[in-house]
């Protein structure tokens, strides 16, 4: 792409967010300015601790930005710890191979703890830093080093380990006279409005767990620049986006949205441009209709950031890359959902509907996994751990282009402390999925035992038949201890 190229990229990108706010007037007053460090996080409540009667999409903590703007002596410092311990027995096919409860074929123990701590230090009324640090145990690390002897330049591996501490977030909120708000450092950014999928979202660094989707995710690094206006607080925002692994200015992303009011809907109307991999825009709203929080996004990309690959092969590193020019292709997808909660009744549905324009066709998608059963066997367990070690990406993994994802729950069962709730997830284009049903009881504060059952399903050549490997039936008790926010 030639300098001009890029300049007209650029400032088409810019063009299309600065005109957006002229072209449609807000519509409603609102006194409602929390949109002023609108992706700040200071705690995010643990899932285990949250009232699942609540709004399943209102778990993290925020703080108002004027009462923000005040001048603090003192340092705040908090955060959340979660302990679990979850016990589990597997039976591989048992619709096939028959099953017997009190034979499982493989059971798992698995203790976890985590924690994450923040500080939020305001020193001056218009300046603001806060960090972040997650943990978990056992605390440690095992890294392999490479040791040169400078005399005979042998090389010799070990073992070491390291401390298993790594910074969240860290930024620093500052502004320009009293309209305009800005950020640098490593922070989530709130960019898409799905719940389960989230094609708009291309900035964070983590992708939404489908198990744990109001989990904040990992941000980049980055620059960012906000402008409210309006007596409606509509907004526009302004990112430079920096790479992780190599910084460059052909790996530096630039984003703009911008996003007002229409009556009781929120649009926001966003662009991203990166040299070496994709540009999109992208149009999301969300608003009630009826008894329903509906959202929804569109998308359009010009190439991916993803990788495709169209065989696998028997020689290293044993799978092959598409050969087509992706920079170059259009990429549409879109999504839509919504979200029902009756808090009189302890109730909260979601479900939604996911487009994966970036997702493999029905024949390429056949192929591939026809490529890869023909494999022998070792070189079919080297690819199993390529996957697993985040090597080969973009399969199985939403291989698809088709999806849907609903959860129900339904907290203090006629005024008890036991809760139920079921999340599934289905692949329409290759008929897979899994549903998770769960049975839960509030013992005591800060403990909670949980009884749940996980069912997979679909053909091998399938994505959760696949991942599923024999479409296992899990049973599983989960012990919650200590969780909570301090």
């Amino acid at each position: 792409m030639s300098f001009i190229q890029r300049l007209e990229a650029i400032g088409t990108l810019c063009l299309i967010i600065v005109a957006a706010p002229f072209s449609i007037s807000a519509q409603e007053d609102s006194n409602d300015i929390d949109a002023l460090f609108g992706d700040e996080i200071v705690v995010q409540q643990d899932r285990e601790t949250s009232d699942q009667g609540e709004s399943q999409g209102s778990l993290i903590g925020q703080t108002n930005p004027l009462q923000s703007f005040l001048k603090t002596e003192t340092v705040k410092i908090g955060g959340s710890i979660s302990g679990t311990v979850e016990s589990s027995w597997i039976w591989n096919d048992p619709w096939t191979a028959g099953f017997d409860l009190i034979d499982p074929d493989s059971q798992n123990l698995s203790p976890k703890l985590s924690s994450l701590v923040y500080f939020d230090a305001r020193p001056q009324e218009d300046f603001r830093v806060h960090g972040s640090f997650k943990t978990a145990w056992p605390f440690s690390e095992t890294n392999l080093v490479t040791i040169t002897d400078p005399d005979t330049m042998k090389t010799t591996s070990k073992s070491v380990r390291v401390p298993d501490v790594r910074i969240f977030e860290l930024f620093s909120d500052f502004q320009l006279g009293d309209t305009t708000y800005m950020r640098f450092g490593k922070a989530t950014v709130k960019w898409g409005v799905g719940y389960f999928f989230s094609p708009a979202d291309i900035i964070n660094l983590e992708s939404i767990d489908i198990l744990d989707p109001t989990a904040q995710r990992e941000g980049p690094l980055q620059f960012r620049v906000f402008i409210p206006y309006g007596p409606s607080q509509n907004t526009l925002s302004f990112y430079t986006i920096f790479d992780t692994n190599n910084p460059d200015f052909e790996t530096t992303a630039l984003a703009a949205k911008a996003e007002f009011l229409l009556g009781n809907y929120e649009l926001g109307l966003s662009g991203y441009y990166r040299y070496d991999t994709t540009e999109r825009a992208a149009l999301t709203l969300t608003g009630p209709i009826w008894n329903l929080d509906v959202f929804a996004e569109g998308v359009i990309a010009r190439g991916s950031p993803k990788t495709f690959y169209n065989s696998f092969k028997s020689t290293d590193p044993y799978y092959k890359i598409s050969s087509d020019d992706i920079r170059n292709t259009l990429y549409p997808s879109a999504t839509i959902g919504f979200l029902y909660n009756n808090p009189n009744d302890n109730f909260t549905a979601i479900a939604q509907y996911y487009f994966n324009g970036e997702g493999y066709s029905n024949a390429d998608r056949t192929a591939l996994f026809n490529s890869y059963q023909s494999q022998p066997t070792v070189v079919k367990n080297l690819i199993l751990y390529s996957i697993a070690a985040g090597n080969l990406k973009n399969f199985p993994f939403l291989s698809g282009q088709h999806y849907g994802a609903a959860s129900i729950s339904f907290s203090e069962i006629g005024g008890s402390d036991f809760s139920i709730s079921a999340l599934g997830i289905m692949n329409f284009s290759d008929i897979s999925g899994f549903a998770q049903p769960m049975l839960s009881w509030k013992i005591a504060d800060y403990l909670k035992l949980s009884v749940f059952s996980t069912f997979v399903f679909g053909a091998d050549d399938t994505e959760y038949g696949f991942l599923g490997r024999g479409r296992p039936v899990t049973i599983g008790i989960k012990l919650s201890a200590g969780t909570g926010n301090f």
